[in-house]
């Protein structure tokens, strides 16, 4: 089992060698604009929403190692579909066929680290353990973004093959896995659909710990919508080029990795849920300026993000996994993630649209005036800020 957790890190980095996240935003402008990137990214989280709970299951019922060979493979086969997409219609294909595999490996990659911990009897030193596979991913997207900056210039197609060659080492790697013993249920018809019904309703199962999850699921869903598609846009108004925003993008997931590695200090000194607090705060007053600044300032608030926001991540994910059971856990974590997803796959079109007309920049303004209220109105319907005593 603890070789799980070694392959678990080599994992997490191979899944997030995103040799494209500084310049997908300039690639998917070469066939459309900021409306049919928002079309895009609707297709990728209707997916992701509308398979979290099923592929949660399935990684329940069929296993982890399985699941998550067949995420990698898929998403292997996106990037490389993409590479050569001749119009628009194969590139949405492909973003399909990637967010079917992220969809996949999310939570199953969570559930076999929790797991292979509880089989050992350390489970508590997960919080530690979701860090340093966070960290990982990190520093993957840092090291992989800066050299497909350069690759872009090349051949714009050249940064998705070299994801499409990562994702494959990964899906390699899971040979390497031992499934971890877990209460689970022979796979069939019935046992998917009860698995899902009863994974979902594993997170609302008290009264205190519905009212925890709601909340996160609020702030998780803002900080999903600014991951997937606002940052890329404000690099682009804010003025970065291609190699310059790949620059950037590096520096600001090797702070998401100093980031992961600070949740553990955050979680000692506040607690789980005073510690979301307090960094959404932090990340609310980075949004507010944004229609006012440039390139530098710009830069700084995007970078400020990128540390607050994976925090708030790991001590969400710490009070989902400490409050499920193991054989409902990667459905529980699946259907927590497709709650957060839920409000960006409804309105991923029209936030594009209105890109367009009010600009990102104050787009961003807007988002960070909501994200208060929502702390706002939980803090004052609510004084009790624990779950388990959220520590």
């Amino acid at each position: 089992m603890e070789r799980n957790i070694k392959v678990s890190y080599v994992l997490s980095f191979l899944k997030h060698s995103w040799f494209w996240i500084g310049i997908w935003v300039f690639y998917y402008l070469r066939y459309t604009n900021y409306s049919g990137i928002g079309l895009i990214e609707t297709v990728m989280i209707a997916t992701m929403t509308l398979t979290e709970i099923p592929t949660g299951a399935i990684g329940d019922l069929v296993g982890r190692k399985m699941t998550l060979f067949i995420a990698l493979f898929l998403e292997s086969v996106g990037n490389f579909i993409m590479a050569y997409s001749p119009n628009f219609e194969i590139l949405v294909f492909s973003v399909f066929i990637m967010s079917l595999g992220g969809t996949m490996y999310s939570g199953t990659s969570d559930a076999l680290a929790y797991d292979s911990l509880k089989a050992i009897g350390k489970e508590k030193d997960y919080d530690k353990v979701v860090a340093n596979m966070n960290s990982m991913q990190w520093i993957a997207v840092a090291v992989t973004g800066i050299i497909g900056g350069f690759l872009y210039k090349v051949n714009p197609s050249y940064p998705f093959i070299a994801a499409g060659l990562f994702y494959a080492l990964g899906s390699i790697a899971t040979f390497l896995l031992r499934e971890p013993a877990i209460d689970t249920l022979r796979f069939s018809f019935t046992n998917f659909l009860k698995q899902n019904r009863d994974g979902f309703k594993e997170l609302f199962k008290s009264v205190e710990t519905r009212r925890i999850i709601i909340f996160l699921i609020g702030i998780g869903s803002m900080i999903i919508l600014s991951w997937e598609m606002l940052e890329g846009v404000l690099g682009v108004e804010f003025g970065f080029d291609p190699v310059g925003f790949s620059i950037l993008s590096a520096v600001m997931y090797l702070l998401s990795a100093l980031g992961s590695q600070m949740t553990k200090i955050v979680s000692k000194l506040f607690g789980y849920l005073k510690g979301i607090i307090i960094m959404s705060v932090i990340s609310i007053i980075s949004f507010l300026p944004s229609p006012y600044i440039g390139i530098v300032l710009g830069g700084i608030t995007l970078a400020t993000r990128s540390i607050v926001q994976v925090i708030i991540q790991n001590l969400s994910l710490v009070i989902v996994n400490r409050n499920t059971e193991s054989r409902y856990r990667a459905t529980a974590i699946s259907s927590f993630n497709m709650l957060k997803n839920m409000p960006y796959f409804l309105s991923a079109y029209a936030l594009g649209v209105l890109m367009d007309i009010v600009t990102a920049k104050m787009f961003a303004f807007y988002l960070g005036m909501i994200f208060a209220i929502w702390i706002l109105v939980f803090i004052f319907a609510k004084k009790s800020l624990s779950i388990e005593q959220t520590r």
